[in-house]
């Protein structure tokens, strides 16, 4: 038998009574346990659905298989448990569970998550959050198998939540019929997601460091280019430092490389740092090592990069992004090899990426300033590499590189891992134009 919710949205009145509750009872951060609220607006044509949501604690949790410190346990109920102790704040777990559970305390720099009140129920006490719920909504279930949700809005990525919810099927409102003069045709407009580029500054800084290092590695390999054998040294020791920064208790990162066999993340680590010792072997011993030996070392440490992001947004869009780490390592290296065919024919795919993202361009600020960069930056080689000169080819190769570095940044702007707080807004978007189109059709209102 697992341990989990059932909850019922007909009773659910919002109150937040069991938010309020796990705050108290546990000592943690505003959060942990959310209300959603499906049609949050309140909007006439749909009905509002409210969702009290903390740990599902899955059958099979991502938070768990993903964390690269092992800061989880399952314990024989099937209660996910996090260690606080062993928390070095890297937030992947954040990354992989599409229900927001896991949420980072900013200051203390640790994840806090529900643990169905584990020390209540080592007295037979249920969990704070249920026994403050005033109408019944939020109860305890032990089940062998906990029915799936049955509603596009509620994800199912197969890792099988323990949660059993009803009434949240019925979606219709009451009809609100405009009049002849004015026609009541609200719009709603689907909230913009805000843009990752602040908070993860460190990983996009990480990551150029390290697709910069490999791709000088790949270009030494592949043509007779010979490039200063000490930068890739000195730009994986930057990469390892800063990557200090994006952790809440950076002084836990050596439990980064306890989970090699499941998390990402964990393996990336231990290729980076190999990585990073063949850069100073082949620095202080040079000639020690065959080319190809870091080259390859270098194509698989890129790939260990975009695991960490495949593995948490699984989209066809992703994986075919021109800003992924191995493309980008790749193409780098294509600019040193003679004649140019390989370049040119990388171009065109990155070309084709770009064009298939234009929606980028649709959104304000820094996305789209970068998204038509990255756009211009493609075709504007070629027109600098055309006179032949050195002064327009060194140019070329400073534009070449900064489209490079925009298109990461476009990355990981477009790295979207499933989450109920998106899924719920963009299905109540298009089950509401769906009922105005109707509405429309019904009163003749074109």
């Amino acid at each position: 038998m697992r341990r989990g919710f059932e909850f019922d949205a007909a009773l659910c009145v919002a109150c937040s009574a069991c938010s309020a509750a796990c705050m108290l009872e546990n000592d943690f951060q505003k959060g942990i346990r959310n209300i959603y609220s499906w049609n949050s607006e309140g909007l006439p044509l749909l009905r509002v659905i409210n969702l009290s949501l903390a740990c599902n604690h899955c059958e099979k949790p991502a938070c768990l298989e993903g964390c690269p410190a092992k800061a989880y346990t399952v314990d024989g109920t099937g209660v996910v448990i996090h260690h606080q102790e062993r928390c070095m704040g890297c937030g992947y777990c954040t990354w992989r569970c599409p229900y927001d559970a896991p949420k980072i305390n900013e200051a203390k720099g640790f994840i806090e998550k529900c643990h169905l009140c584990v020390g209540r129920a080592a007295e037979d006490i249920e969990p704070a959050c249920v026994t403050s719920c005033p109408t019944g909504a939020l109860r305890m279930a032990e089940l062998d198998d906990f029915p799936v949700a049955g509603t596009d809005w509620f994800p199912d990525t197969g890792i099988k939540p323990s949660v059993k919810l009803s009434g949240i099927k019925e979606i219709s409102g009451p009809a609100i019929f405009p009049s002849g003069e004015d026609t009541g045709d609200e719009e709603y407009i689907l909230p913009v997601p805000e843009t990752k580029l602040k908070s993860e500054w460190s990983l996009l800084i990480f990551s150029l460091l390290l697709i910069g290092a490999s791709a000088q590695f790949i270009a030494t390999a592949i043509s007779d280019t010979l490039l200063p054998s000490i930068l890739p040294a000195i730009m994986l020791t930057g990469a390892l430092f800063i990557s200090f920064a994006h952790l809440g208790v950076p002084s836990r990162a050596w439990r980064a490389i306890y989970n090699f066999t499941s998390s990402p993340l964990s393996r990336e680590l231990i290729i980076l740092i190999l990585l990073t010792a063949l850069a100073y072997l082949n620095w202080l011993r040079p000639g020690m090592l065959h080319p190809f030996v870091p080259a390859t070392a270098a194509l698989v440490t890129l790939i260990s990069v975009d695991m960490v992001y495949f593995s948490a947004d699984r989209s066809a869009a992703l994986k075919l992004h021109s800003g992924q780490a191995f493309f980008s390592g790749t193409f780098i290296a294509t600019w040193f090899i003679f004649p140019e065919t390989v370049f040119l024919v990388f171009s065109i795919l990155a070309a084709t990426s770009v064009i298939t993202r234009y929606k980028s361009a649709e959104k304000s600020g820094l996305i789209q300033s970068l998204y038509y960069f990255r756009a211009l930056s493609i075709p504007l080689v070629f027109l600098l590499l055309y006179p032949g000169s050195d002064f327009t080819t060194a140019i070329a190769e400073i534009v070449f590189l900064a489209g490079i570095a925009a298109d990461r940044a476009l990355f990981f702007d477009d790295f979207n891992p499933v989450n109920i707080k998106q899924t719920i807004s963009e299905h109540f978007y298009q089950q509401y134009e769906k009922e105005r189109d109707k509405q429309r059709k019904d009163t003749g209102i074109s």
